[in-house]
């Protein structure tokens, strides 16, 4: 993808990424505020902060309350493992992503679930199940629970075309800054395998994860179930090259990626 073809965020952070490992700025060095970097780049401040979060991410750059972001030590920098959305990965392998509504609905506490998501255990959430196409196969169903204020923004949205990211961080300037993931090996009930045209029992890999915005605050829970036939996860390692007879450390992860074969 061209540079001007990408997100806001992304070309910031792409920008200050470039600046921080050419020595423009050096290990322990302020980065200009986020004033400062809304005016030079012309955009809201949410779309700086997303794009610091990012490099935060990255280990390249640390935040102090109330002093700004600055410069992380270089031996500190560690693999970069981008957080994506499962539509943005299909249109990166070249497939179309599309999704069908099954259900989107006002639904009562979940014990399971409202934890997960900080609230009360009597708080109301909203549900949305969706099957997940790669062109016109059928490669996912999700199921998300998200909390009643966000999810009555996305009432009126495009579900089947729009992604969850897409709407609270285009329409709404709530970005997703982090996630947690769990993987499993489950098999599917009835009701997953009749959405998923798969006999029931099937192998499927289960994917169980809370996405956050800004302030550790929790957007959605999910599970989404794949196809194995379809979609495989591949992990690549990366070794400290001044540690490579070391191996009290581990290997750092530095790509954590989905492989499709639709």
């Amino acid at each position: 993808m061209e540079e001007h073809s990408k997100p806001r965020h992304e070309q910031i952070a792409h920008h200050l990424r470039r600046e921080i490992r050419e020595d423009y700025f050096q290990e322990g060095d302020k980065l200009p505020s986020e004033k400062r970097l809304c005016e030079y780049f012309q955009v809201s401040r949410i779309t700086v902060r997303r794009a610091l979060q990012t490099l935060e991410n990255e280990s390249l750059i640390y935040r102090k309350q109330g002093l700004g972001a600055f410069v992380m030590a270089r031996n500190n920098e560690s693999p970069l493992i981008q957080l994506t959305d499962f539509a943005e990965d299909l249109k990166k392998a070249g497939y179309q992503a599309t999704s069908k509504i099954i259900c989107f609905k006002k639904t009562k506490a979940k014990v399971s679930i409202n934890p997960k998501l900080g609230l009360s255990p009597t708080s109301q959430l909203m549900k949305l199940e969706r099957i997940r196409y790669a062109n016109d196969k059928i490669v996912a169903f999700d199921q998300t629970w998200l909390p009643g204020s966000y999810g009555q923004l996305l009432f009126d949205e495009d579900l089947e075309h729009k992604t969850i990211y897409e709407i609270l961080e285009e329409k709404y300037e709530i970005p997703i800054t982090a996630g947690s993931y769990t993987f499993t090996a489950v098999n599917a009930n009835k009701e997953i395998a009749q959405h998923m045209g798969l006999v029931e029992s099937a192998a499927l890999l289960c994917i169980e994860r809370c996405s956050k915005t800004l302030g550790n605050k929790r957007v959605y829970y999910q599970y989404r179930y794949l196809n194995p036939t379809f979609i495989r996860y591949e992990i690549e390692l990366n070794r400290d090259e001044n540690s490579l007879h070391s191996t009290k450390n581990g290997m750092p992860l530095k790509q954590f990626v989905p492989r499709f074969s639709v």
